[in-house]
């Protein structure tokens, strides 16, 4: 039996194989030229399954990062601004260690008062801090309206109590910044609802007691008070001290006395003797804000102090404001220490995330990276291969009978 084999069918097979050595030729070029050993997922169903996984998780991994630079960024500059604010509070209370100089006169203390209202001002201006996308730092969620504006008694507080978080890792959410009243407000500088305290020159026995009143608190003004006695010592008045009104007109005194005024019980009982002519007592919020303690201290030097009684008044306004100012210190500091905190927790996420883009970006390599020796070696005898066949499939189709006759 004679095999026969057509002219068409040597040409077919021929280029066929040619075709497909060419074919494999390319796919190594794609391969080497991409670094890559799968092209498509055809390639390796599983391996690229498994890539996509990988590459989205590290595609997450990523955009933390970024998250954890902005946090940064925002957590950096309120640390920078509390540390503006600090340094500002410290020379006030420099400032109050002056003022209370028993050399100084009134003058000299206006002087003093001046300097302290830039303070004020450069603290409400700190207080009111942009980040870099133009947000205020302390207002809370409500980021596009500055935090606070100026008042006669202190500062109003425009934001929203919200604090901003941003997802820093998987599982960490981290503050940017506190809302400004936990930061320059909400002081705590008595245990009790207000801070009664007794004038100095007092001579009586009295007691004032002070608490918020439920079913009017909506009326508190949070400024600051204080109670009377005439010369007698048997009437009383109650003065807004903030805005200078009399919320109390002149008031037989009977013990013990209660009364109520602005959200606030106020209670004036004998222990055990009855209140001494010109008694004076000063009530203040339980919670006091920055501003409103430098507000306060302004005040008490700029009233002049020209006789024993007022130079008492003078010391313990001082001594009032030096205690407020203590707690507002602190205040800051803590808030300070909570922002370096934040900033220590982002380098340890930092570092681990490196870690973990690391390990995905091996374990990637590994499933998708070529061996470039080996893939070379493939590519230099795919191309012996594809020349041979090309000369192979040259000299056979360029056979004939007529050769064979010559």
């Amino acid at each position: 039996m004679t095999l026969r084999i057509s002219t068409n069918t040597i040409y077919e097979s021929g280029a066929a194989r040619i075709s497909e050595l060419q074919v494999g030729l390319n796919r190594t070029q794609q391969q080497i030229a991409s670094g890559r050993k799968t092209l498509t997922p055809a390639d390796d169903p599983i391996g690229s399954a498994r890539a996509l996984i990988i590459s989205q998780a590290d595609a997450v991994n990523d955009q933390y990062a970024v998250n954890r630079g902005n946090a940064r960024n925002t957590l950096s500059l309120a640390e920078g601004v509390l540390g503006e604010v600090t340094t500002t509070l410290q020379n006030v209370k420099t400032l109050i260690v002056s003022a209370g100089s028993g050399v100084l006169t009134d003058v000299e203390r206006g002087y003093i008062a001046n300097e302290l209202q830039g303070n004020l001002d450069q603290i409400l201006a700190l207080a009111n801090s942009k980040d870099g996308t133009e947000n205020f730092l302390f207002s809370g969620f409500n980021s596009t309206t500055a935090p606070y504006t100026k008042t006669q008694g202190g500062a109003a507080y425009n934001g929203d109590q919200g604090q901003r978080f941003l997802q820093v890792d998987t599982a960490r959410q981290l503050p940017l910044t506190q809302p400004g009243p936990a930061i320059f407000e909400n002081i705590r500088t008595s245990t009790g609802q207000f801070n009664v305290v007794a004038n100095p020159s007092n001579n009586g026995q009295a007691v004032v007691a002070a608490t918020i009143n439920a079913a009017t608190a909506a009326n508190l003004t949070g400024n600051n008070y204080e109670v009377n006695f005439d010369a007698t010592g048997s009437n009383f008045t109650v003065t807004n001290r903030t805005t200078g009104a009399v919320v109390v007109p002149s008031t037989v005194y009977t013990n013990p006395q209660a009364l109520t005024f602005d959200g606030i019980d106020l209670t004036i009982t004998n222990t055990p003797g009855p209140p001494g002519p010109n008694a004076r007592f000063s009530i203040q919020p339980g919670n006091q804000s920055i501003f409103e303690t430098l507000t306060d201290l302004i005040n008490t030097l700029r009233t002049p102090a020209n006789n024993a009684a007022a130079k008492l008044d003078l010391t313990a306004g001082l001594n009032q404001a030096n205690n407020n100012l203590d707690k507002s210190l602190s205040n800051v500091l803590t808030a300070r220490t909570n922002l370096g905190t934040s900033l220590k927790e982002i380098d340890a996420l930092d570092t681990a995330g490196e870690g973990t883009g690391i390990n995905f970006k091996q374990e990637l390599s590994e499933l998708q990276g070529i061996d470039y020796a080996k893939a070379i070696t493939e590519l230099n005898q795919q191309q012996t291969t594809l020349q041979a066949a090309q000369q192979s499939f040259a000299k056979t189709t360029s056979l004939s009978l007529f050769n064979y006759i010559n």
